[in-house]
Parts: C-alpha cells; structure tokens; sequence
C-alpha cells in the first residue's frame, strides 16, 4: 500500500477520536463496485478499499463536508460530470474526464476532485462556480491534511469557535499554517485554506 494507507488510517484515527458521523470500513469493494463511467486510480483502490468512508460527514467550522461512499460517489459526479435536469442528464464535455468528486458540500457546489490519470492522484477543490484549481499534489497528502485540520477544529477549537465576529480566529489561522502548510507547500496550502475557508 502507498502513503494513502497511512493518511486514510490517520483519517479515521480522528474521526473516531471525535465521535463524527459515519465511519470508515474495510470493504475491498472497489473491484465490484466502483462505477465503470468513472476513472480510477491505484490511490483510491487502496482509499476505498481498506477506508470507504461510509456516511461521513466533517464539519469545517463553515461547511460541512462529506466524503461519498461507493455507493454514493457516481451520484456525487452530477452537477460536475453529468448536468442537466432528473429527466435529461448528460455528460459535461467541459469536465476533465479523468476528474471525481470525492467530497463536496452537503448541498453541492464545493467538490473536491481526484485527478485519476495524473500520478499519485493530485486533488482540486472548486467553490462558487470557479474552475477546480490544485490544493494537494497527492491524495495521501490531501487526505492528511484533511484529518490535521479535523484535528484543529474538532481538538482545540471546538468546531464553531474558530471565528468570531470580527472573521476567522487568528489563532485558528496560524495553527492551521503551521501543521497542513509544511505538508501541501505553500501555494497548494493557500488553495486548501481558500476552499474551506475563502
């Protein structure tokens, strides 16, 4: 197993530290049931193999976000992949081919996206409409950013506290610097914060 193996384990290490929602299982299911119209990767092979998560849902502070399972990841594609209304949906031809929605926002509108045919499974995030820019250059390094800054918001600010009326806490800022900066670098690192917080 590549790097996603330790990021996936640390995941799940602070999701059950925290009580969240949903869970992550060790299914070896991607075999049977990842959808033939989606690009794949070795990194979410091993994801989703060893860590689906099931029914996840991370509260950022702003958003809450959540991770699709197997059986929720295709339907996760529409408005990205696949437009349209219910009864005419059809395939965006703008929408990178080798592009799947991973996480997105409880209402839709903020995915974030692994790049399938691009080694180690780069991921891109989008918010308002914007094309998808880069935030991590692998899924194991995203993924491990991800469960740093569960870390953050659910250890030492208690979800809700990282911002007052004045905006974001500069305390929170500054840890969130700290440990997810050294881990994207810093150009993916401001991208990163800008989707969970621009």
């Amino acid at each position: 197993m590549n790097g996603i193996g330790h990021a996936a384990a640390e995941l799940a290490r602070v999701h059950n530290k925290y009580n969240l929602s949903g869970g992550f299982q060790s299914r070896a299911q991607v075999g049977a049931k990842w959808p033939s119209t989606l690009g794949r990767s070795v990194e979410l092979e091993d994801f989703y193999n060893d860590y689906e998560p099931v029914d996840v849902k991370i509260e950022t502070g702003f958003t809450p976000l959540k991770l699709f399972s197997l059986d929720s990841i295709e339907k996760g594609q529409v408005g990205y992949k696949w437009v349209g209304g219910e009864s005419a949906v059809k395939l965006n031809n703008e929408w990178g081919h080798a592009f799947v929605v991973i996480m997105d926002d409880s209402g839709g509108g903020k995915p974030a996206i692994a790049v399938t045919n691009v080694k180690n499974t780069p991921v891109y995030a989008s918010c308002s409409a914007v094309a998808p820019f880069k935030v991590s250059d692998s899924l194991a390094d995203f993924v491990f950013a991800l469960a740093k800054l569960v870390e953050i918001v659910y250890g030492e600010f208690n979800i809700f506290e990282i911002s007052d009326d004045d905006g974001l806490s500069s305390l929170f800022v500054a840890r969130v610097n700290d440990e997810i900066s050294p881990l994207l670098g810093e150009e993916n690192f401001e991208r990163f914060f800008d989707y969970f917080y621009g």
